[in-house]
């Protein structure tokens, strides 16, 4: 799948790689070569460092972007799932169970959007049914019941809304799911890997630090319905995604998130091992962080953190990320 906007780079790349079967030694096309190298690199620094929020979502949604398998396998070892909701179903757009990240125990569990065609249906892209999120609240409760951190991997367009989803009880399950993560005397840490929708999202990163990948988005709906309803005109979506803020600079900017993760340019789906990578380094930073902090501390500081996003600071007041001055003298 080639972008839009992409298409100059790939373009450029389709030539570089004919004049490689063809040059052999012939040092008049070497040098054009690395003329259209050099070309190439400045297209890729001009174009994804000047991303628009909407471009920026499209990198989010790119098929060959790595999703919940590939992080798993780049950050856990000894990964055992575990499966269904112990109601009757498993939803396998939700996959979790306990793992080790950096010699850690932990409970794992993110989104799967599938990587192929059989596997994206089965997983219905991402967007989970009420089993999933109950798949996600027995996991958070194994976590409490066990004293080990929640890590989540957030990638979804939102839960499923279908007639069936809301028969089942999609709401419930998604606010059960919220109460959960607020009262957790666990750290919980989540990552944005790709998309972030809506509740589906917000089930998943309800957390002591949350960091997105930098070309990931986290928003309360998506920039296409957003257009439909203000605009009336989903064409609009662009626009409608300047307007809402739901990058990853954005959000840090307004204390939303705690960390944005850089991407290789091209984005992630370019180099999937760069992008593993930062993700794990984030996330063992910070279970390292929070593994002296006691369990009353993280459950007050989690309320402190969401009671104080949106607030208006008074004259005088000092702002700053909400980790920051919630957990401020922990652990000194």
């Amino acid at each position: 799948m080639i972008l839009e906007f992409e298409k100059p780079i790939k373009d450029l790349e389709a030539r570089i790689s004919g004049l490689h079967r063809l040059a052999g030694s012939n040092e008049g096309l070497q040098e054009e070569i690395s003329r259209l190298e050099a070309a190439l690199e400045a297209a890729k620094r001009r174009i994804y460092t000047n991303l628009t929020p909407y471009q920026r979502v499209q990198v989010a949604r790119h098929p060959e972007r790595p999703g919940f398998r590939d992080y798993r396998d780049a950050i856990a070892s000894d990964f055992y799932e575990l499966s269904g909701d112990r109601l009757g179903a498993d939803d396998p757009a939700v996959r979790g169970g306990l793992a080790r990240v950096g010699g850690q125990p932990v409970v794992l569990l993110g989104h799967d959007k599938g990587d192929d065609v059989k596997t994206r249906v089965a997983s219905n892209f991402g967007m989970a049914h009420p089993e999933g999120y109950r798949k996600a609240g027995r996991l958070y409760a194994l976590a409490e019941r066990l004293r080990v951190p929640i890590v989540a991997l957030v990638d979804t367009p939102g839960a499923f809304a279908g007639r069936r989803a809301e028969e089942h009880g999609q709401a419930w399950a998604i606010s059960a799911d919220l109460m959960e993560l607020a009262r957790v005397p666990v750290p919980v840490v989540a990552v944005v890997i790709g998309e972030g929708g809506s509740g589906g999202a917000l089930a998943m990163c309800l957390a002591d630090h949350v960091a997105m990948l930098e070309n990931s988005y986290l928003s309360v709906i998506a920039p296409e319905a957003c257009a439909s309803i203000i605009f009336r005109d989903a064409k609009r979506a662009a626009e409608a995604a300047e307007a809402m803020k739901i990058t990853a600079g954005d959000l840090l900017a307004h204390g939303i998130v705690d960390e944005v993760l850089p991407e290789p340019l091209g984005g992630a789906h370019n180099e999937p091992e760069a992008a593993t990578s930062a993700v794990d380094r984030a996330v063992s930073a910070a279970l390292e962080r929070f593994s002296h902090v006691e369990p009353e501390t993280i459950v007050k500081a989690r309320y402190e953190r969401y009671r104080r996003i949106g607030a208006h600071l008074s004259a005088g007041e000092v702002g700053g990320a909400p980790a920051e001055r919630s957990l401020e003298g922990v652990g000194e």
